[in-house]
């Protein structure tokens, strides 16, 4: 669904493919078809939000609000390439369900 990453060109961790290999499906059903992947991102860093809050209030309980933010903020933008994979492929694995040919069975 997405092409390959390479880290010297940090573009290439959000291009997707025109269309699927197997089935030719392709992967932009129309304009903004993906503005709705925007909810489950947003699901996908409150839930990180509220996991990096939580593992301070137990394992650092006199904490800072800054060092809060910082923690956020740098794990975020960590791991903005990945959910907006992750977004992506559910959003589009919600309208166009999988169907594998028979030759992969």
């Amino acid at each position: 669904m997405f092409q390959k990453m390479d880290l010297k060109k940090p573009a290439s961790l959000f291009e997707m493919k025109q269309r699927c290999e197997y089935c030719q499906q392709s992967f932009e059903p129309e304009p903004g078809y993906y503005f709705g992947a925007m909810f489950i991102s947003y699901a996908l860093n409150t839930a990180l939000f509220i996991a990096v809050w939580l593992g301070l209030e137990i394992f650092y309980p006199e904490y800072s609000l800054s060092l809060l933010l910082t923690l956020i903020v740098i794990s975020a933008i960590l791991l903005l390439p990945f959910f907006f994979r992750i977004s992506r492929s559910a959003w589009i694995a919600i309208f166009i369900p999988y169907q594998a040919s028979k030759e992969t069975r």
